[in-house]
């Protein structure tokens, strides 16, 4: 596997034969990152056995980082192909920090989190430019720490 810190194209973590794993450019949480297969597929059901295993292999390692790089408590791994209907899966990292946001904002019981609608209440209320905690060195940081860490 072949990790790249910030390649060619701005957000690049990670991109292989298979798979790209890039920065969402939707939203301005740090870590969250979409895994897009470059084969096409619109359902896991149409990848082939060696396919399915690599994709696997690359979600929990990422999963890993961001819990480690992060701190994320949970990392959401989601995938609906709606809009973009290639075979595609979201990775986010839900932090303390996240979470608390989103009970103060919403009311919401920390111990009882409804985790989809924690995720859009996210995606709406960090758009690009607006990070959670307004240090865009440090999201440019943690990006770099994840390409290091998948690196190895």
């Amino acid at each position: 596997m072949a990790f790249e810190e910030q390649g060619p194209h701005p957000g690049l973590i990670y991109e292989d034969e298979h798979v790209t794993l890039r920065q969402a450019e939707f939203c301005a949480i740090p870590g969250y990152l979409v895994l897009r297969l470059k084969n096409g597929a619109e359902s896991m059901a149409d990848l082939a056995p060696g396919e399915a295993r690599h994709v696997g292999l690359v979600l929990s390692k990422t999963a890993r980082v961001l819990e480690e790089a992060v701190g994320a408590e949970r990392v959401y791994i989601l995938s609906f192909a709606e809009i973009d209907r290639r075979l595609h899966f979201h990775l986010f990292p839900r932090t303390a920090q996240i979470l608390s946001a989103f009970c103060e904002a919403t009311g919401g019981d920390p111990k009882a989190v409804n985790g989809p609608v924690l995720f859009e209440w996210a995606r709406e209320s960090y758009p690009p430019g607006r990070l959670p905690s307004g240090d865009a060195s440090g999201a440019a940081a943690i990006l770099e720490d994840l390409g290091r860490r998948l690196a190895g």
